[in-house]
């Protein structure tokens, strides 16, 4: 009860989907539903991942679920997979590059015009969840990532300047190049 998911992308073969789940630190739910294990809610948007051991003609039988994030501070969403098994490209608000540190030490993350939530950005990790990188910077919010039959990234990014409000389209590399 109280959890949110929001079901992104399936595997190129077909036999992983992967999401975002938000459940609240109240689900005693484990990682590997074993007593002592890991909580599986830590009250932020995490990426998951189901992989189907059988696809048979009568349904999906013994699956497993898989953490990638594991995040209490941040949000991690909108994950899709790369191509290649080189990961995911995904949308989250831990500023890994964006943020800035203030005289007391503390991290200074961005928030948007209205000063309401901090600014998702784009970001790519392995598919074991490491190598977290930051793709995209954007003062207002980079959304919904998109792999694109050639490799690169479609994504949606609010653009929210003075009198400018909308959602444009842009491109980039997975390695965050060639913008556009």
């Amino acid at each position: 009860v109280g959890s949110e998911m929001c079901i992104r992308d399936r595997s190129y073969d077909g036999r992983r989907i992967v999401f975002a789940l938000r459940c609240p630190t109240s689900n005693p739910a484990t990682v590997d539903g074993k007593a002592g294990s890991p909580p599986a809610c830590t009250g932020r948007w995490n990426i998951w991942e189901y992989e189907m051991k059988d696809l048979s003609p009568s349904g999906l039988k013994g699956g497993t679920f898989k953490r990638i994030t594991a995040s209490t501070t941040d949000d991690d969403v909108d994950p899709a997979y790369l191509p290649a098994g080189r990961g995911f490209v995904f949308t989250s608000n831990r500023q890994t590059s964006s943020k800035s540190v203030g005289a007391d030490g503390q991290a200074l993350f961005a928030v948007d015009e209205y000063e309401r939530e901090r600014v998702l950005n784009l970001h790519t990790m392995n598919a074991e969840g490491g190598d977290i990188t930051q793709i995209s910077v954007n003062q207002s919010h980079d959304r919904n990532p998109t792999v694109r039959p050639n490799g690169d990234i479609l994504f949606s990014r609010w653009e929210h300047v003075g009198q400018r409000n909308r959602f444009a389209i842009f491109t980039v590399k997975p390695d965050g190049t060639g913008m556009f």
